[in-house]
């Protein structure tokens, strides 16, 4: 199992709603936006970096009302599992199409 350190953007609220958000249905950024009240700044920079470790995947394209192409996004976590271990908060992670990742991060990162 491939243990990495979590930056705080797997941890927060605003990222646990993204996630939450693009589980069930692939959803634009903007779709995202809408449903979680999350700025739409912050769900682009959030979708980028949660893209890069593969906890969301672009997995089509949709056209707007203007005709511009709009990436659509999913959620890949299949199961979650949140714990404290040793004092840390840790959250286990597995992914639809890969093998289980831990991602973990410092308690105090959540206050």
């Amino acid at each position: 199992m491939k243990v990495m350190r979590a930056p705080k953007v797997f941890v927060d609220e605003k990222s646990a709603k993204i996630l939450l958000a693009a589980l069930n249905r692939p959803l634009s950024a903007l779709e995202i936006c809408k449903i979680t009240g999350v700025p739409v700044a912050h769900v682009f920079s959030r979708l980028r970096v949660m893209e890069k470790k593969g906890l969301v995947a672009k997995v089509s394209y949709r056209y707007d009302a203007r005709g511009r192409e709009r990436a659509v996004y999913r959620s890949m976590i299949y199961d979650s599992l949140v714990f404290v271990d040793r004092g840390k908060l840790k959250a286990t992670f597995q992914l639809v199409a890969a093998d289980q990742q831990s991602f973990s991060q410092a308690g105090e990162a959540l206050l």
